[in-house]
């Protein structure tokens, strides 16, 4: 519970801050922009989470408890495993960002988040409640490899959910801040790009916290000249795509605007 009011209390800070100093505004988009996107974080929450109450967490708690996987064979001290797994995890994410994008299929599912054409932080809760699912059970097989502690996985939880909400916020924030913190890990600069109409910047920068996973993959596309290019999946520009109820059968249907 403590996690959930920490992630709400960020979200909420980074709701209000995208009203007083936003990067860009909000005409391009209509006024139930960021309730669709709520609809579908509050399915996600119902769904996403229990599922992986049942699955990410169940093997975890499981291998942990037979002392399985290569970490719960080790000596490493708690407080290393605890790092190593936040860090493995990260590179887990980014391999499964970058499938989304290669799969067709599983892109299907990934073309809701991407047909958002503008980012703010309810865009970080734009996720097609199959991709999460699809994503959990992407996890487990790493898990029952790496034996990573449950603790990991609910540090990891706190940690991505809080930069995927800064890193898709509508923020004006300093270009030289960006930059100093881009060193590290993800940033709105970063994101805006792999959210880009163009294709060769929308094929770049997957990395969810950690950014180094794009420099050392080779995916990394630095901010250049333009901060703010536009967002969005050419040929998906009717308003029908920002609704609720369209993205959640958008997957399953062939036609496009």
């Amino acid at each position: 519970m403590e996690r959930l009011i920490l992630m709400g209390g960020i979200f909420l800070m980074l709701f209000i801050l995208e009203r007083i100093m936003p990067q860009v505004g909000r005409n391009i988009v209509g006024k139930s922009h960021d309730i669709s996107n709520l609809g579908l974080g509050a399915v996600n929450l119902l769904i996403g989470r229990y599922f992986a109450l049942f699955t990410v967490y169940a093997l975890a708690k499981y291998l942990e408890n037979l002392e399985v996987g290569v970490m719960n064979m080790t000596s490493f001290d708690s407080k290393f495993k605890l790092i190593l797994g936040v860090i493995l995890l990260d590179c887990v994410n980014y391999w499964w960002h970058r499938l989304l994008h290669r799969v067709s299929f599983l892109m299907r599912f990934h073309s809701v988040h991407h047909t958002d054409r503008l980012l703010n932080v309810s865009s970080a809760l734009r996720f097609h409640f199959f991709e999460v699912l699809m994503g959990h059970l992407f996890k487990l097989p790493f898990i029952l490899l790496m034996g990573i502690p449950v603790e990991a996985l609910l540090l990891y939880d706190v940690i991505f959910n809080i930069n995927v909400y800064f890193h898709h916020s509508n923020i004006r924030i300093n270009r030289s801040l960006d930059l100093l913190l881009s060193k590290l890990i993800v940033t709105p600069y970063i994101h805006r790009i792999h959210h880009s109409l163009k294709w060769k910047e929308s094929n770049s920068n997957f990395s969810s916290f950690l950014i180094l996973w794009d420099k050392i993959f080779g995916t990394f596309h630095p901010q250049g000249d333009i901060s703010t290019p536009k967002y969005g999946i050419p040929g998906y520009t009717q308003d029908k795509y920002q609704h609720f109820s369209y993205m959640m059968k958008q997957p399953f249907i062939e036609e496009k605007s």
